[in-house]
């Protein structure tokens, strides 16, 4: 009797050491994936392995448990500001076929544009043609725009000192753009389309929330990314802000690559464009002429293609049941390269 008693003891604590073993197996951990590009002298450097990387979360060394070199098939929103000037938009009317043409057929595009509103253009679809004749809009918009346009706000995540000087610059204090006359009304001095009774407004924040949600519902196998052609200003009332924008891209894994013209260009960085593509691991070109934008946009699709994808467990744990915003840094063998990656994530509890 007393060995059935001890038998069944010895049953009862194996069960719950099965029980608490199988409890941890079944702990949530979610793997966080981090595409990354490696540049040295401006050219992508190919044939890297897992060894030639280190990533840190929270300056906390994180192992990497998953590594992939192969490229990936795009889903891109492709967004042009038809609110930028007049100058800006004749440059990139000719190169429509040069922004499709560095996608491949298993690729898939989808097209919008906006000044005061946003409007969808096209949904998702392989075709070029298609993708260009959505266009067709933007050549009479460039004819009758100004030459140029009011600059709005830097991005609100600069330094204060940075953004003093480029309100001074957008305002024409430092040399800048001149102001328009004041004595017009905001739709007569700078109409964003044809009508003169439009007013002066550039939701850029609504547009990336639109192109945003749409990439949102499209396959975990391909990289998700906003190809954006804009002066990166924003004016009037947006319905979303910079920080709902930021935190919408990094939540859903969607890269920003802009082409900056005008006062973006300028802004570099510290601007609304060079923040967003910094954050999100993508990257931002000067389209200052003809030959830079298109020059861009080949470079765009290739470095959105053939990137480096890093992924881990975080060793971190959310405190008090609450999300916590964590940062990201990869590092490489060669201090001589140049790495462009996500900055950060959302981690639930």
């Amino acid at each position: 009797m007393r060995r059935y008693c001890v038998t069944g003891l010895l049953l009862l604590l194996v069960v719950s050491i099965s029980g608490a073993q199988d409890f941890q197996v079944r702990t949530r951990v979610d793997l966080v994936v981090v595409p990354t590009s490696v540049r040295e002298d401006g050219k992508l450097v190919p044939g890297l392995t897992q060894k030639d990387f280190s990533i840190f979360e929270d300056g906390q060394p994180q192992t990497i448990s998953n590594f992939s070199a192969d490229p990936q098939p795009l889903s891109a929103a492709i967004v042009i500001d038809t609110g930028m000037g007049g100058i800006s938009l004749k440059r990139l009317v000719p190169l429509f076929i040069s922004v499709t043409g560095g996608f491949s057929p298993f690729d898939e595009m989808t097209s919008f544009r906006y000044d005061h509103l946003v409007h969808h253009l096209a949904d998702f679809t392989s075709d070029p043609e298609t993708i260009e004749k959505s266009f067709d809009i933007v050549k009479s918009i460039a004819e009758a725009a100004p030459p140029t346009v009011p600059s709005g706000e830097p991005a609100p995540n600069a330094p204060k000192i940075i953004q003093q000087l480029l309100k001074l610059l957008n305002a024409g204090e430092l040399g800048g753009r001149p102001p328009g006359d004041p004595s017009l009304p905001p739709s007569l001095k700078y109409p964003t389309t044809k009508s003169a009774k439009t007013p002066q407004s550039r939701v850029l924040y609504d547009a990336l929330y639109e192109a945003a949600r749409v990439l949102e519902s499209r396959p975990s196998n391909r990289r998700r990314t906003i190809l954006i052609v804009s002066d990166g200003q924003v004016a009037g009332a947006n319905t979303h802000s910079f920080e709902e924008i930021t935190n919408l891209l990094l939540r859903d894994e969607i890269q920003l690559f802009a082409v900056t013209a005008d006062s973006a260009a300028l802004e570099g960085r510290f601007g609304v464009l060079g923040s967003l593509a910094a954050a999100t691991g993508g990257d931002t070109y000067r389209g200052l002429t003809t030959g830079s934008m298109e020059s861009a946009f080949t470079r765009i699709t290739e470095q959105a293609r053939n990137q480096y994808v890093l992924g881990y467990r975080s060793t971190n744990k959310p405190t008090e049941g609450l999300p916590v915003v964590r940062a990201i840094e990869v590092k490489g063998r060669d201090p001589k390269w140049k790495i462009t990656h996500r900055r950060g994530y959302t981690q639930l509890p």
